[in-house]
């Protein structure tokens, strides 16, 4: 987690925790060597599942290299980017942010504001928003909830 203070805009990125994200790449590379030497679900596909589980790995060690995934908190509002999506969400459009138990572990979720809501066509249902790349819940949610800027501002 990093906090960088450029003149009067405070940033705040929350990345990835290095060790789990490497051992991660670690379990894929050693999946795919697994499958490499066995013959008996078939060649093919073992094939398949060596050439699946080596370009994930890759990807993964890519996104360690160059920093793809990561939560950016600043005077815009928050921007969550992952693998496989894009979250952006201004300040004013969020109502709060708490924690629901998913799969019998805490998960972050976003309640944003009925106007926000209506304007995006969402549902009036909290959203979840996991953000917190191998870090406790607990110290995620406290970062959140104190870097929200509840000053009022038009929708627009």
């Amino acid at each position: 987690m990093k906090v960088k203070n450029k003149g009067d805009q405070q940033k705040v990125i929350i990345k990835p925790v290095l060790w789990r994200q490497t051992a991660f790449t670690l379990f894929l590379c050693i999946t795919a060597f697994f499958f490499s030497m066995v013959n008996y679900f078939g060649v093919l596909f073992s094939w398949v599942a060596m050439i699946v589980f080596f370009i994930l790995a890759l990807l993964n060690l890519l996104d360690q290299l160059f920093q793809w995934s990561r939560l950016l908190i600043d005077s815009e509002g928050y921007s969550f980017r992952g693998w496989w999506r894009k979250q952006h969400y201004r300040h004013e459009e969020i109502e709060s942010f708490d924690t629901e138990i998913y799969a019998a572990r805490p998960l972050i979720i976003v309640s944003l504001r009925k106007k926000s809501q209506k304007l995006r066509g969402l549902k009036d249902e909290p959203i979840a928003f996991p953000c917190t790349f191998g870090r406790p819940v607990e110290d995620i949610l406290k970062v959140l909830r104190d870097n929200h800027d509840k000053t009022p501002r038009a929708l627009v």
